[in-house]
């Protein structure tokens, strides 16, 4: 599956269930044609038919997952002469950065002129820093760097490790409210990580984030190299993204969203990732009736 963005002005698409591309930035719309939105329409009807039929206490073990096996072959050769071989099944392109994902790893790929996006993501990587407590439990969520070569036409191949059961936001279209909040509260959580660690991503979007839905567990694999240090509190956004999204995978489901929620995501962030967390879980509290695990059982 490919995320696909808009040609008035760049931004990803946000893709309903009815086959809708709308740019929820310019406002921008188009169509799928039917071949294509009936691949994109069957793919997602089986990742969420299984999810469905698979969610359980054991989210992280390695299911006969046939999701995976719905894959295109890309080899390419390194600089030493080695072969890499990728059997990817979704794939998307960030400012020239081409990112193929497996059910294991998370590959990009730089071109040979932007080996300093490829330095800026590993330094933006290295920027992440852990309370020494929960230290070994929030880094699960940040990149592992497996390898980094350079490919024999001059581009730059760098992977991480990803868990099988994860996919990216973009896999899933619309989702209803109940299944959003739960991606919110992860998306604060890695808020509450860059503020702790000084940072700002700069790259939050459908594409960089991934979920595995059974376990309500997020990743953040991409966009590394847009990563900054942060200046002062005005520097907030990523926490304006989260709300951006959170619209965004909503899409036709807004309707059904508690008052709070909307309020939540037409409101201005917080001066910091930790009151604004507070103030969003207000909104689950208050608007959701508090933290209940809700299985992954419909679009």
């Amino acid at each position: 599956m490919i995320s696909v963005k808009c040609n008035n002005c760049g931004a990803e698409l946000s893709i309903d269930t009815h086959g809708n591309l709308i740019c929820p930035y310019c406002g921008s719309k188009s169509f799928m044609s039917d071949i294509e939105f009936t691949e994109y329409k069957n793919l997602r009807q089986n990742m969420l038919n299984y999810l469905r039929t698979e969610n359980d206490a054991r989210g992280d073990r390695v299911d006969n997952n046939f999701i995976w096996s719905r894959n295109e072959l890309l080899s390419m050769a390194t600089k030493d002469n080695k072969t890499v071989n990728i059997r990817y099944t979704f794939y998307y392109e960030d400012e020239g950065v081409k990112t193929y994902i497996s059910k294991d790893s998370v590959v990009n790929i730089f071109e040979k002129e932007d080996r300093n996006k490829l330095e800026a993501t590993i330094r933006g990587i290295s920027m992440l820093q852990y309370p020494e407590a929960a230290g070994k439990d929030l880094s699960k969520s940040f990149p592992h760097i497996k390898a980094k070569m350079e490919l024999i036409d001059g581009r730059y191949l760098l992977a991480y490790d990803k868990p099988e059961n994860s996919y990216p936001l973009f896999a899933f279209g619309n989702l209803r409210p109940k299944h959003v909040a739960w991606i919110v509260s992860r998306m604060e959580n890695f808020c509450c990580v860059f503020e702790y660690s000084e940072l700002v991503h700069g790259g939050l979007s459908t594409d960089t984030i991934f979920i595995n839905p059974k376990t309500h567990e997020a990743f953040l694999y991409g966009g590394w190299w847009k990563a900054r240090h942060k200046k002062d509190s005005s520097d907030n956004e990523d926490l304006k993204e989260l709300r951006r999204i959170s619209k965004r995978l909503l899409g036709e489901f807004i309707d059904e969203s508690p008052e709070l929620f909307i309020k939540f995501m037409e409101s201005m962030p917080a001066e910091d990732a930790y009151t604004d967390f507070g103030n969003w879980d207000r909104v689950i509290v208050e608007g959701f009736g508090g933290h209940n695990f809700t299985k992954f059982q419909e679009g």
